[in-house]
């Protein structure tokens, strides 16, 4: 009896070593307007900077760095066997540059008569984005694929604008040429919040949720083939390339946040498959 409790004790240990072996894959790029996805699994809790991240059924989160993030973060991930990782990024100041525009003056200075519906527009979107980051889910598991066929950018994330030589809000998405009624594609799998038509700033515009704080925005559509609530697939048709809202020639604007932060949409697109 002594020997096979030795052996069943041996067992044990060899047995909740395997359980507990731990490897976490990251995907992105750390950096100003970066993104990073962690997938693993036994993962208990995870945190930035302290402030706790949702890990989904899945054993994927996500965190990333605002447009003007800079200095040190320190992740911490702790392990169903009370194990702590820890990761530690340095953040460094991103310089942008200036992009120089002219527009029609009425989107620089709305008439009287445009205000009103302009504030309804902006009350309409903020109650859509109230509802990213209710999804517990990674639907945006399978990674990213481009939202156009033909990959021709025109405006960088992060640019300075100066519209009609004045500083005007930064541009915090980035901006894929294209002729009228190109295809645009939903960039990974997610649930449509918003299928707008006809909005000041953003004409004709698209906002899907990715789940776990992940969304994605696409502007100045000529039509749109979806409607609130619902589920799209990574490449599927959601959309045309148009010039409506605040646009001077057809393209798309892809915006991508996650909950407040300003994020890169280069820096999702690079990342086509997550394993």
């Amino acid at each position: 009896m002594k020997l096979v409790y030795k052996i069943y004790f041996i067992f044990l240990i060899l047995f909740n070593s395997k359980i507990f072996s731990q490897e976490i894959k990251f995907y992105g790029e750390a950096k100003a307007g970066g993104i990073i996805i962690g997938k693993g699994e036994n993962i208990k809790a995870a945190w930035l900077n302290n402030k706790p991240l949702v890990i989904d059924k899945y054993g994927f989160f996500i965190f990333g760095f605002d447009r003007d993030a800079k200095g040190k973060y320190q992740l911490m991930v702790k392990l169903k066997d009370k194990k702590i990782l820890k990761y530690v990024y340095e953040i460094k100041k991103r310089e942008y540059d200036e992009q120089k525009l002219l527009i029609n003056q009425k989107f620089i200075t709305p008439p009287k008569k445009e205000l009103r519906r302009i504030r309804n527009e902006i009350k309409i979107i903020k109650e859509a984005k109230n509802k990213i980051g209710q999804l517990k889910t990674a639907l945006f598991s399978k990674g990213f694929v481009y939202p156009v066929d033909s990959i021709r950018i025109t405006g960088n994330f992060g640019v300075q604008r100066i519209l009609n030589g004045r500083p005007a809000n930064i541009h915090n998405g980035v901006d894929f040429a294209g002729n009228e009624g190109d295809s645009v594609y939903a960039i990974t799998d997610g649930i449509v919040r918003l299928a707008a038509e006809d909005f000041y700033y953003n004409g004709n515009f698209i906002l899907i949720d990715h789940g776990l704080g992940l969304s994605s925005a696409y502007l100045h559509l000529s039509k749109i083939f979806v409607e609130n609530n619902q589920k799209v697939k990574k490449g599927e048709l959601i959309g045309l390339i148009g010039s409506t809202g605040r646009s001077t020639a057809p393209h798309l604007h892809l915006e991508v946040r996650l909950y407040n932060k300003r994020i890169d949409p280069m820096t999702l697109l690079t990342i086509q498959q997550i394993e």
